[in-house]
């Protein structure tokens, strides 16, 4: 007996099946690439004000890797992870300069002359919520977040 050949039956029906599917995010938009963060740098520090600070809402950020489900954890672990290797970054590099210079820098100015720029330190681009600052009185780099910039849509 002779074997039955059915192999223009499954090769049809996978024809049909692969040609039945809808093209996927058709007309669906996705958000600008400026707005993309990963791998941007900056050298975009603020002068920290505690009083205006407080006006504007904003609040030290957690250095605490925090999720409510396993698919932002990811990106939380990358904010949170970012922010504090650039806080050791700028911590090494104040430490090194008061060893050289016997002191910290005297103000703003000097730090953003003889830290940054002087040692070419670009910093990680935080989310749109988030914002460098430099605190003159503890001589450290802090992260300020705006809770309320959180739930604005993504500036364009």
């Amino acid at each position: 007996m002779r074997p039955r050949r059915f192999w223009p039956v499954p090769l049809a029906a996978l024809a049909l099946i692969a040609g039945c599917e809808e093209p996927k995010n058709v007309g669906a938009k996705r958000p600008p690439k400026d707005n993309f963060i990963v791998g941007k740098r900056t050298q975009d520090i603020g002068k920290l004000d505690r009083q205006e600070l407080v006006k504007q809402g904003g609040i030290e950020a957690s250095t605490k890797i925090t999720a409510k489900d396993p698919i932002t954890l990811q990106g939380n672990a990358y904010v949170t992870i970012i922010g504090r290797t650039s806080a050791m970054q700028i911590e090494h590099a104040l430490n090194l300069y008061r060893a050289t210079n016997d002191r910290y820098p005297a103000n703003y100015d000097e730090f953003m002359t003889e830290i940054i720029k002087a040692n070419n330190i670009a910093l990680p681009q935080l989310p749109h919520y988030q914002k460098y600052f430099y605190d003159e009185k503890e001589h450290k780099l802090v992260v300020i977040e705006y809770p309320a910039s959180k739930d604005q849509p993504l500036p364009q």
